[in-house]
């Protein structure tokens, strides 16, 4: 089986234990990743099967977008609701504004460096950051550059507890911090209520869980979740999407969103909507892949490899030159059936037939194109 099916991760599960488990149910060993996803967030993880597997680096490399559930009133060690509370910052929540929110986060559209979290895949002396934390190790990594692409608040702002259990409604009407006043208190103390906008897709998250007798082990819960008084402090929460280069922790993004209000802030919940071209809207639980391979119907998930190159130009080998693109070898204008008047790069290579082989860049000095990555047998 070779091709890539758009997964959709849901919360639990590493993104190993998808690899693991669409292992067992394509049948094929060979498989891969474009990105990890934290066990608590949820999303796009296309997983690309046979030699497909060779498009992980280059998918990886692609932009990405989110949507992010933004906790106003606690900082964590680990910067999202699993970790231990570092600081609060409720004496500050009654000044901010929804106005003050819309423009902290839309200050944020651009380059900027960031920080990345204490807890990530970082690697530091050959050493996962994560791991040296969890040894009382603590490094703090560098700042680096990102890229915010584009980022919007994508449901009203609400006021509640932090112990309140969120629930989300579509609400075309919903108030995304362009009024001035605090967030807008709904629910009870037990549930918070957030009106989403048309468009936002945080409704999804947690509607597909599973039972626990089929999940991975989650993470337990961090010692303040037990704390009725903690439990009990006021915080604002609202939704943000972004659109990102790699190398962007929305973790990270949230903590400096509530440093730019004055006050300190945690990610709540993450959704991925987006690696590259994969999108969302036609992605696979785990449990809707295995009913399809059940019936023999998996490959009808199955996306092609060329779909991760369709924006860039298509070129054809002629027939007689078929077996230099299937060998690799560097190709010139002659070999293409396409008229070349100014080189383009890179390029995505059929043979003569439409077999989708390779990617090719172009070499100016040598005035030829060369293979950039090959997907053949």
């Amino acid at each position: 089986m070779e091709g890539i099916i758009n997964i959709y991760k849901e919360q639990g599960y590493t993104s190993h234990d998808v690899i693991a488990r669409m292992r067992g149910i394509s049948g094929q060993r060979r498989a891969g990743h474009t990105g990890t996803l934290d066990p608590d967030a949820e999303g796009v993880l296309p997983v690309c099967l046979g030699t497909a597997t060779r498009v992980v680096e280059m998918l990886t490399d692609s932009d990405k977008a989110y949507e992010a559930l933004v906790l106003l009133g606690i900082a964590t060690d680990t910067e999202d609701i699993s970790g231990e509370i570092l600081s609060y910052g409720q004496e500050r929540l009654g000044e901010i504004s929804g106005r003050d929110i819309l423009e902290a986060v839309e200050s944020f559209k651009g380059e900027y460096m960031q920080v990345p979290p204490v807890y990530s895949a970082i690697k530091q002396g050959g050493k996962k950051l994560c791991e040296l934390a969890r040894e009382g190790k603590v490094r703090a990594p560098e700042a680096r550059n990102v890229t915010i692409k584009d980022i919007e608040i994508m449901s009203e702002i609400a006021d509640g507890k932090l112990g309140s259990e969120t629930v989300f409604e579509m609400n075309d009407n919903a108030y995304c911090g362009k009024n001035e006043g605090d967030g807008r208190a709904s629910g009870t103390d037990s549930i918070c209520v957030i009106g989403l906008k048309k468009g936002s897709y945080m409704d999804r998250f947690g509607v597909n869980t599973g039972s626990e007798e089929d999940r991975f082990k989650r993470n337990s819960d961090p010692e303040w979740a037990k704390d009725e008084a903690v439990l009990s402090l006021p915080v604002k929460r609202f939704v943000i999407r972004v659109e990102c280069s790699k190398g962007t922790y929305i973790r990270s993004l949230c903590r400096d969103i509530g440093e730019k209000l004055g006050t300190c802030a945690t990610m709540e919940k993450l959704i991925r909507t987006r690696v590259g071209n994969f999108g969302i809207e036609n992605s696979l639980t785990l449990a809707q892949a295995q009913e399809l391979a059940g019936k023999g119907e998996l490959e009808k998930a199955l996306i092609a490899t060329d779909e991760c190159f369709k924006d860039l130009p298509a070129f054809h080998t002629k027939e007689k030159f078929d077996q230099v693109l299937e060998n690799g070898n560097i190709m010139f204008f002659r070999h293409f059936k396409e008229y070349i008047k100014e080189p383009v790069s890179p390029v995505r290579v059929y043979t003569s037939k439409g077999k989708f082989l390779a990617v090719y860049e172009y070499e100016e000095r040598r005035k030829l194109y060369k293979p950039l990555k090959m997907f053949t047998q």
